[in-house]
């Protein structure tokens, strides 16, 4: 049996503006209780932020202010994606082959 990715893909994703700050990211990810924000400009995809990416810029700066950087700062920019007419076993085998647990859907360049 083929399952579609548009058949099981969440549609009410979570998502920042580019200049949003790294603050304000993690404000959302705790409300929204989730661990990644997709940075988009209207239905373009910029970029991903996780709650890791936060951690990281923390533990790298010592002392930083979350207000006074951009998620575009920290951000992952090279993002595989996938059509929401792939099969599920491609979106498995694409996300295993880059190391992602997380893999937007889009379709013809905006995400859906």
């Amino acid at each position: 049996m083929r399952i579609a990715i548009g058949d099981i893909m969440t549609r009410n994703f979570a998502a920042i503006e580019p200049g949003g700050s790294l603050h304000n990211a993690a404000k959302e990810m705790i409300n929204k209780k989730v661990n990644s924000l997709l940075i988009t400009s209207g239905k373009k995809l910029l970029g991903i932020i996780t709650a890791r990416d936060i951690l990281w810029a923390i533990t790298k700066k010592p002392g930083l202010n979350l207000k006074d950087f951009s998620v575009m700062d920290v951000a992952t920019r090279k993002i595989a994606v996938i059509k929401p007419s792939a099969d599920i076993s491609q979106a498995l085998n694409k996300m295993k082959q880059y190391g992602f647990r997380r893999l937007p859907v889009l379709s013809r360049g905006d995400v859906i």
